[in-house]
């Protein structure tokens, strides 16, 4: 294993009433005040955060290798900014690093810039950098002024990128949404949302389920023989489970959407609460996810079994009334580390909880850090890199400009 240099932590001055941060023993470094939003990025050499620092009305997006000399441990690296971005909690920017067809190495990012006047009207704008080369470019073809986001990406083997998102165009239009879709769910329309994809070379994208819960996060993942985006469905009835569309990566055909399980779910409102997917070298698929049904909320994990084209029954991780915000990392063995915001009654504490489930799925759990319900904590994310298991996440001060965000890893 290649020996990874010491990164000496970053650390800030607390103010009075920030959370705790210490549960489990971790090298760990802070980032500057107003950062937040992490996510994790990694390729063959280094990982990285990236990270939005809200100053004002100015929104950026930054990234850095986390492992360099503490002297470069500074704000620095701002790929992109702007005053009119849609900054959320829950859809937020990412970078990501991938190689193309011609194993080039290209930086991708994207962020969410307003369209229109209504509070969800935005677009996903996104920028690659490979060699001395930059372009900037709308994700999307339509011009509707609606909400387009929660993306997420994966590297596709052989060379290039997939993106999957939340499409509104239809929200905003019954005519163009067709007759069973009229609720928009509050977001100025008569359609559904819709949920879309493309390998990042192609010129158009296509519809996966004509729709889906509005404001979920996806998740996508790629393996040598396999495309899967994984996402919060909607049924006319509201059942929103967590269902899956696949390709094979030779072919441009897509699967018809599949409930990764029937957990019939009834929720009249989006939970803000999506799916994580991870995949291994060895093409192996787990997916974890948040549900409630009849009020009983829980963390579901389950592998996924290519012969069956099917998740096997879901393994319970949690029901202790967790709150989700759930992530997941497969290494190559068939381990799988899951992570999600738990919490624990009798108290008002709040907990990032590790999941680490066998590959013969025997589940051992730990709370990394104490950290906060609000929903501007955000999603942690974690990673694996080089034998270590790697978390971000926001960590809340008194005031918003207090927040900061903590790398962790051991």
């Amino acid at each position: 294993m290649k020996k990874l240099p010491l990164l000496l932590p970053f650390l800030l001055l607390l103010a009075c009433g920030q959370e705790e941060t210490a549960v489990t023993e971790a090298e760990c470094f802070q980032l500057a005040a107003g950062t937040h939003s992490p996510r994790l990025t990694q390729d063959d050499d280094d990982i990285s955060v990236s990270y939005v620092k809200t100053s004002g009305e100015k929104s950026s997006l930054f990234v850095q290798p986390i492992h360099l000399p503490f002297e470069k441990v500074i704000l620095k690296n701002e790929l992109r900014s702007g005053t009119d971005w849609f900054i959320n909690w829950a859809d937020f920017p990412s970078v990501i690093k991938y190689k193309d067809s011609l194993g080039n190495k290209v930086q991708f990012s994207h962020w969410l810039q307003y369209s229109g006047e209504g509070t969800y009207d935005y677009d996903i704008y996104a920028a690659i950098e490979y060699s001395e080369s930059k372009e900037r470019f709308k994700l999307h073809k339509d011009t509707v002024a609606a909400e387009h986001g929660f993306l997420s990406s994966a590297p596709i083997p052989g060379g290039g990128l997939q993106v999957s998102w939340l499409d509104g165009r239809y929200t905003k239009s019954v005519e163009n949404a067709g007759a069973t879709q009229v609720d928009d769910h509050g977001h100025g329309g008569g359609g559904a949302m819709t949920l879309r994809t493309k390998a990042l070379s192609d010129d158009t994208s296509v519809e996966l389920d004509h729709r889906v819960c509005d404001c979920c996060n996806t998740a996508t993942v790629a393996t040598d023989s396999l495309i899967m985006v994984a996402y919060r469905d909607r049924s006319e009835h509201e059942i929103r489970d967590i269902a899956y569309v696949t390709k094979p990566t030779s072919d441009d055909e897509w699967s018809t959407p599949k409930l990764v399980h029937a957990d019939n779910w009834e929720i009249n409102g989006c939970p803000v609460n999506g799916p994580a997917l991870a995949a291994n070298d060895t093409g192996n698929i787990a997916v974890v996810w948040y549900t409630a049904p009849a009020d009983l909320a829980q963390i579901n994990f389950a592998r996924y079994d290519p012969n069956a084209d099917s998740f096997n029954f879901p393994i319970l991780l949690d029901d202790e009334i967790p709150l989700g915000r759930v992530d997941i990392q497969l290494a190559d063995d068939g381990a799988a580390y899951v992570t999600g915001i738990t919490t624990k009654e009798g108290t008002d504490d709040a907990f990032l909880t590790l999941w680490t489930i066998s590959p013969t799925d025997e589940v051992e759990r730990e709370e990394l850090t104490i950290t906060s319900a609000a929903r501007s904590s955000g999603f942690p994310k974690i990673a694996l890199f080089e034998d270590k298991l790697y978390w971000a996440r926001t960590v809340l001060g008194v005031e918003k400009e207090e927040q900061f965000v903590e790398v962790c890893w051991r």
